[in-house]
């Protein structure tokens, strides 16, 4: 049963980064959603925080109802600091990262009665993990569409 549940959450990952990959190509009226875009990060979220602290089926039931009002209120946080394109000032920068600090503390006794204290210590950091992974896709595909667009641009040049 272990076996076929990381199975399925790497064939879930693989299928949504193939995906993703194809449909970033395609035409921007094809494109989906923002909020279709974002709906496929978190499926990708969760696979890969499944895969990598290898939960079970019973740690999961417990685990994931508990990481998403965690996340839920960790985005109602960040979209209160959204200042429509200006930057945050020192106070809010500092203050925020308070806050997302008190979130933490108060969800880690939580997360340690769903999963125990060794996947604990390994969540937070899967979340910089996963961070640092999607932006290092998301410039893989800005690299690949802006080659796509130079080799469109040759190919239409007068020669």
């Amino acid at each position: 049963m272990k076996n076929w549940f990381k199975n399925s959450v790497l064939f879930l990952a693989l299928s949504l980064v193939v995906t993703t990959g194809v449909l970033a190509c395609a035409p921007p009226a094809l494109q989906q959603s923002e909020e279709s875009r974002a709906d496929k990060i978190e499926a990708l979220r969760i696979a890969f925080i499944s895969q990598q602290l290898s939960l079970t089926p019973a740690e999961a039931e417990k685990f994931w109802p508990v990481y998403n009002q965690y996340k839920n209120e960790l985005d109602a946080l960040r979209k209160n600091y959204q200042t429509n394109g200006h930057p945050l000032t020192a106070d809010q920068q500092i203050d925020l990262e308070q806050r997302k600090l008190d979130l933490k503390k108060k969800y880690k006794p939580l997360f340690e009665s769903a999963v125990g204290k060794e996947k604990v210590n390994q969540l937070y950091n899967l979340e910089k993990k996963f961070q640092e992974k999607l932006k290092e896709i998301i410039e893989k595909r800005q690299e690949m569409r802006e080659n796509a667009q130079g080799r469109a641009r040759r190919d239409l040049a007068p020669r």
